[in-house]
Parts: C-alpha cells; structure tokens; sequence
C-alpha cells in the first residue's frame, strides 16, 4: 500500500505486523544497580528522555534525538523462545520496559506508541505512576477492538504462525478498557488516520472511525485528539507526519523550545 492510498483493505501479514508492532521519557534519576532488561535498546541524544518500540523505516526516531534523550527498544526479539511466547502478556511487557527505564536511569519518563505500541502504552499507564506523558498513534484509548484483534491472532497461530500476539492478547480479555483508562492521568494524547481501517480474516478493523467516535468522550477525560486526513494505519511509518505530532504535544509540555 502506497502512503497515499486510502483503500480499506490490507493483507493478512501487514495487518498482523502493524497491530503486534510502537515511546517517549522525562527526568532522570541517579543511575543505580539494576538488573540487565531482556530487551534491547538503543540510547541517542541529551534532554528529556524519550522511549519507544523501534519501528521501521530505520533510524525513524533519530531527528528526536536533538531535544530528547531518545531510548529506542528492540522488541519484542525476533526469534523468541518457546517459554517467552508463553509468557508475553500485559504484564510482562510492561515490566520489560520498566526495566529499559531502570536501565537507562529513568525515574520518569512519558512513552509514545503506534498500533500495539499504543495498546502496550496504555497497558503500561494502567500499571505505573512514572509516566509524565502518554502518546498513542493508530489504536483508539476507548472502544477498541480487543476480540477482534485477538481473533485475528488466534487464525495466526492456528495457521502455524508465531502465538506471540495470542498471548498477548488473551491476557487483556477480562481488562476493564473504560475503567482502566478513565484512572490515566498523565497528559495524554491519541492520534489516527482518519482512513485507518482495514480488513482482515473476514472482520473490519476500524481504529480511525473508533477514535472519532469516542473522540467527545476521551476529551472530557482530557486526551487531545487529532486526526491525519488520507491516510490509514500506513501512517506508522511516516516519520514525516508523526514526528511533528509527537514534538508538537510534547514540546510545549516539556518545554523544549
């Protein structure tokens, strides 16, 4: 699919790579002794610290680097063992970025995520006070599509594909979406493609329709909302049009001028 494209549809495998694929930071702490994380990670720039899942096109994150302290973490691996696909829930994901932040000596720090990116993010917000803001692109905070998403990685696996995801979502069957995501308080903000939908396994996959949908909601409940026209889920690996949405809520929040 070209970046301009706006068709609705979008193939089993790209589908499934951009919904299992997504981060920000703020003041650091005195380093201390941590435990080594099991992700890996790469450190570049001075400022603010800035984390987030390494996506592609490489090097996507590097322009940050000028006013943030940008933390960019490989992961999950690509040849996961047996024992790590069992164990890839909610709560595991979260405790591995927790360890990069001890790692890289982040007491706080705010995160920015795309797609599952945004879904581990919010997942992360539920689960600790150390966020100073939380960034969420291509996945809607309120009224996703938890099963559907799941029943996408169910026909994965059962097709011989990786179980990663299917334990990964699984684990979010009996998470309380509004609950959880009304008790966020750090400065929030979500962002989509308002063509960001797409067919998969026979089911539609709406994020940009959701987030517009509940885009009254979520600003009571103080997220900023914005939306990129002519564009789908594609719009993840156009650092062109996300970099600016990132350093434009954040900039001013962190005062970096």
């Amino acid at each position: 699919m070209s970046p301009t494209d706006t068709r609705p549809a979008m193939n089993r495998r790209a589908a499934c790579r951009l919904l299992g694929s997504g981060a920000v930071g703020v003041a650091l702490s005195a380093p201390r002794a941590v435990a080594a994380p099991v992700a890996s990670y790469t450190v570049k720039g001075d400022g603010p610290v800035l984390i987030t899942f390494d996506r592609a096109p490489a090097g996507s994150f590097d322009p940050l680097a000028s006013r943030y302290r940008v933390v960019v973490i490989q992961y999950p691996p690509e040849a996961p063992s047996a024992d790590f696909i069992e164990s890839f829930t909610a709560d595991r994901v979260s405790a591995d970025i927790l360890a990069v932040a001890d790692a890289v000596g982040a007491s706080r720090f705010a995160w920015f995520g795309f797609s599952w990116g945004a879904v581990a993010g919010l997942q992360l917000a539920a689960r600790t006070d150390r966020l100073t803001a939380l960034i969420c692109g291509g996945w809607p905070p309120i009224g996703a599509q938890y099963a559907e998403t799941l029943a996408v990685t169910e026909v994965q696996a059962a097709r011989g594909g990786s179980a990663l995801f299917r334990t990964y979502y699984r684990s979010l069957r009996s998470w309380d979406e509004r609950a959880a995501v009304s008790a966020i308080k750090c400065p929030r903000f979500v962002f989509a493609g308002r063509q960001d939908r797409f067919v998969t396994n026979g089911g539609e996959i709406h994020i940009g329709q959701s987030v517009a949908e509940h885009q009254a909601e979520l600003e009571r409940m103080g997220w900023v909302v914005r939306f990129v026209d002519g564009i789908g889920h594609e719009l993840g690996a156009r650092p062109d049009l996300v970099l600016p949405l990132i350093r434009g809520f954040l900039d001013p929040l962190l005062h970096i001028g």
